[in-house]
């Protein structure tokens, strides 16, 4: 059986307004709203690629070419989306393999340009 890649561009945003804290941390829910401004993929953007493999032992997340410790957000994330795919009627045995992710940002990670969304938004894809 092949492996399967998917490679997506997402955008990043430059928040205006930002917003102080969760009212709810499971989901990841924001007390108050906010505001930002999307840029377009032409100038900023996390480059996401995921491969999913039978023969990968374990999922695995690169992040601008240094491997990364998966943490609890990643893995619900993950979960949430076979989960989707799953109450959608999807039964490919693709659902039981483990991914790899690469993510790379042409702009500097950490700079307040909600660098971790534009990832996720990729991973979610």
């Amino acid at each position: 059986m092949d492996d399967r890649w998917v490679t997506c561009c997402a955008p990043v945003n430059i928040a205006v307004v930002k917003y102080w804290g969760k009212r709810d941390e499971q989901r990841i829910l924001p007390i108050n709203s906010s505001l930002s401004v999307t840029l377009g993929t032409e100038e900023l953007c996390a480059k996401t690629t995921i491969c999913a493999s039978p023969t990968f032992p374990e999922n695995r997340f690169w992040l601008n070419g240094r491997e990364q410790v998966l943490n609890q957000r990643f893995t619900t994330c993950l979960q949430q989306a076979r989960e989707l795919a799953q109450r959608e009627g999807k039964t490919d045995r693709l659902l039981e393999w483990s991914i790899h992710v690469c993510s790379v940002n042409n702009f500097p990670t950490a700079a307040g340009l909600a660098s971790s969304a534009a990832g996720f938004a990729g991973l979610g894809m």
